[in-house]
């Protein structure tokens, strides 16, 4: 029977059921290129984002911007080489007597900032707050999933940013802890961190990022090609989020329950992040990473001068340009600029020391903020009571003689409608946040834990909505008059909205069962929700309403 309570246009004011239940992961159907599956196979992360298929209520990845011109840099041989091929098998170092010119043709838009190009005060703070971000436990490895791989990061990982912000990558979206707020239970601070002892760790990080904003934004100014070129080709640096990377010494992460593998391509060694380039990002944006290393023993800062042991390797894509890899002393800040990240690739070197790394980005903001899907939401709990008013017309008419009353082209475009609305709720929100287990919840009480219960209670209403699509059809379908029988139309947008969302929870639950899992800590682990009871308008189970529904349309 349905529901006798019409959801009104609001989110909160949404149908509410009890949602008790286990986990249950997530992972919607995406579709995978070769060469992403091939990323896919390196757990470090980072890989560019394959397009994601609409099965799952997703939308393809931004095509780059056409504003922007660009184009690939020029390829760079080795004077000692005879051949491209031995040329781009090749490293330079810092040093090397083909480096700045290798650098300047072919790797432009890379540029290191030595530590003292910030101010003390800066270092001293930016340290204190990672570290009391590792005290609270915000640090967790992602597990990413690409083609049939699915797998964990060797680095352990906490997005801060902008309110309502999330981040999209390898089919894992990530929820920002908001810099603006005080949220974190833990605050405390090391003895160098004399500055921050007054203020949360995320607004600490706030204050890097402003600096690094300010920053950026000089530097591309200074490396314009020529000088008094327009600054529409720079791109953003208005960074609104950060992915802070936790990383392990080399001897520590190669014991690990998730070991290092060796960069293979070069020899370089083993990799705390694997060749990859950033995803997710507003066009030719800029991206400033800075990072501090630690001892691994006593938590003290190692002097910047002492630990050259970290590298950023760099490559091209071109067949014919050596690598490159650059020591990282303590504190310093490199930047990727302008379109940079577009045609070359990065990896990190692990080194003998603990490293934060602080990646502050120009993150995509269309369709990856909770205001976004929260619109969504909103449009698509609106029509319900149209669609409840179809279905009790239709009920209330007895068999067949409801399709007078119904408007068969307005049902198939609410039906798309909702359908839309409530798949990528369920597969790009709701089961991406319980994906990461409990653990994450709790840390994101503060702000997500109240967003993803809004959404819920949409998705609940959104459920209901189906079923009465299904009542319209069903109700209408012996109408004595052929002409008053619902068209096919209508029950090919029904069992395409059904299966799409059968088939994602089939591959959510198989990637949730993944062995990658098994690697993590209980309070880590999927959690099965949202969860369904005997009272939910429609089955977990879709197949057999798609099996009756695909009869019905025959008959």
């Amino acid at each position: 029977t349905s529901r006798s309570r019409t959801p009104r246009p609001g989110m909160s004011k949404a149908h509410k059921r009890p949602r008790d239940g286990a986990a249950r992961p997530a992972g919607a159907r995406d579709s995978a290129s070769k060469k992403a599956r091939r990323k896919a196979k390196s757990a470090g992360g980072g890989a560019r984002d394959e397009k994601r298929a609409p099965g799952d209520g997703s939308r393809p990845v931004e095509p780059p911007s056409a504003k922007i011109p660009s184009r690939p840099p020029p390829s760079y041989r080795l004077s000692t080489c005879d051949t491209d091929e031995a040329s781009a098998a090749s490293v330079l170092r810092p040093g090397d007597d083909e480096y700045e010119p290798c650098v300047r043709r072919a790797y432009a838009g890379f540029h290191v900032d030595p530590p003292e190009s910030l101010p003390r005060e800066t270092h001293d703070a930016a340290a204190g707050a990672f570290e009391s971000m590792r005290a609270a436990g915000l640090f967790h490895r992602d597990v990413l999933a690409a083609g049939n791989v699915v797998s964990p990061t060797f680095v352990r990982r906490v997005l801060v940013g902008d309110r309502g912000m999330t981040y999209h990558y390898q089919k894992l979206r990530i929820f920002a802890h908001s810099w603006h707020d005080d949220d974190l239970k833990t605050r405390e601070t090391t003895n160098e961190s004399r500055d921050s002892s007054h203020l949360s760790p995320l607004r600490v990080v706030r204050e890097l990022n402003e600096t690094l904003k300010k920053r950026s934004a000089r530097v591309l100014r200074q490396t314009r090609s020529p000088p008094n070129a327009s600054s529409k080709s720079d791109g953003s640096c208005d960074f609104n989020v950060t992915l802070i990377n936790l990383m392990d010494a080399k001897a520590a992460a190669l014991k690990s329950d998730v070991p290092l593998k060796d960069e293979s391509r070069y020899g370089m060694g083993p990799t705390s992040v694997s060749w990859h380039s950033d995803s997710s990002l507003q066009p030719h944006s800029t991206v400033a990473v800075y990072h501090v290393l630690f001892d691994e023993t006593d938590s003290k800062r190692t002097n910047s001068c002492d630990d050259q042991s970290w590298h950023v390797a760099l490559r091209t894509l071109d067949g014919r340009t050596p690598a490159l890899r650059v020591p990282l002393p303590s504190e310093s800040t490199y930047y990727m600029l302008r379109d940079f990240n577009a045609y070359h690739h990065h990896a990190v070197i692990a080194g003998n020391t603990r490293r934060y790394s602080s990646t502050h980005r120009v993150a995509v903001v269309e369709k990856d903020t909770f205001d976004y899907i929260k619109r969504v939401c909103v449009d698509a709990v609106r029509v319900l009571p149209e669609l409840k008013t179809m279905a009790e017309s239709a009920r209330r008419k007895g068999r067949g003689e409801g399709a007078k009353n119904v408007d068969f082209s307005r049902l198939a475009r609410l039906t798309q409608t909702v359908g839309d609305a409530h798949r990528e709720t369920e597969f790009q929100w709701l089961r991406m946040f319980w994906l990461q287990g409990e653990e994450h919840a709790q840390a994101h009480s503060h702000y997500w834990r109240g967003k993803i219960e809004e959404l819920t209670q949409a998705w609940d209403a959104m459920e209901l909505g189906l079923r009465w699509v299904l009542e319209c059809l069903r109700f209408c379908a012996d109408a004595s008059t052929p002409s008053l029988t619902p068209p096919t139309r209508n029950y090919d947008l029904a069992l395409y909205v059904l299966t799409a969302v059968a088939e994602a929870r089939e591959a959510y639950f198989k990637r949730a069962s993944s062995a990658a899992y098994a690697k993590l800590p209980e309070t880590q682990k999927p959690v099965r929700r949202p969860a369904f009871t005997e009272t939910s308008p429609l089955p977990e189970n879709l197949r057999p309403v798609v099996a009756a529904l695909g009869s019905d349309r025959k008959s």
